[in-house]
């Protein structure tokens, strides 16, 4: 599947979030175009897992890179974007670098501990440059100390593709 297909469908599939999207701030100019809005957009996100696939740094960037890995596993968020529109700013986002697969996330509890709920979902694992990912891991909370504010700067004012609309 391409980052550029669109569903018809109302709802869109749920989204596992790795990288840099664990920024609620990021994740919010992505879904609504403001960082303001971290807490409106936190109600859409649940802590999950997902097995088989690992997260590493890459060489001369900020955000990692998914690749599939038998034994390996990421902890990130269950993403549900409300409209199609949402759905669109997201794929914008990740670009031509990634692309789409279908995972199966397992919920997590408060404590962490592994939820009976499995829910399937997409995730955007690295389509990119090979020799660009390290065999480091990615820091989110590195990213969020070291990086964030620098981004949100970056993308103030800018617009993803997605219709107006909202649905």
């Amino acid at each position: 599947m391409s980052i550029s297909s669109k569903s018809t469908t109302s709802v869109p599939r749920p989204v596992f979030i790795y990288g840099t999207l664990c920024a609620k701030p990021l994740l919010a100019w992505v879904l609504t175009g403001s960082a303001t809005q971290a807490d409106e957009v936190a109600s859409l996100i649940r802590p999950s897992k997902v097995d088989d696939v690992a997260r590493y740094a890459l060489h001369g960037r900020d955000y990692p890179a998914a690749v599939k890995k038998v034994g390996g596993s990421i902890h990130g968020f269950l993403l549900q974007p409300q409209t199609r529109s949402q759905r669109w700013k997201l794929d914008d986002f990740e670009g031509e670098s990634y692309q789409i697969e279908t995972v199966q996330a397992r919920l997590l509890g408060d404590d962490g501990e592994i939820c009976e709920d499995v829910i399937e979902a997409d995730i955007y694992l690295w389509n990119g440059d090979t020799d660009l990912v390290s065999d480091l891991p990615w820091d989110l909370e590195r990213f969020i100390r070291e990086r964030l504010d620098d981004w949100i700067d970056l993308f103030e004012g800018m617009e993803l593709v997605g219709d107006d609309d909202g649905d």
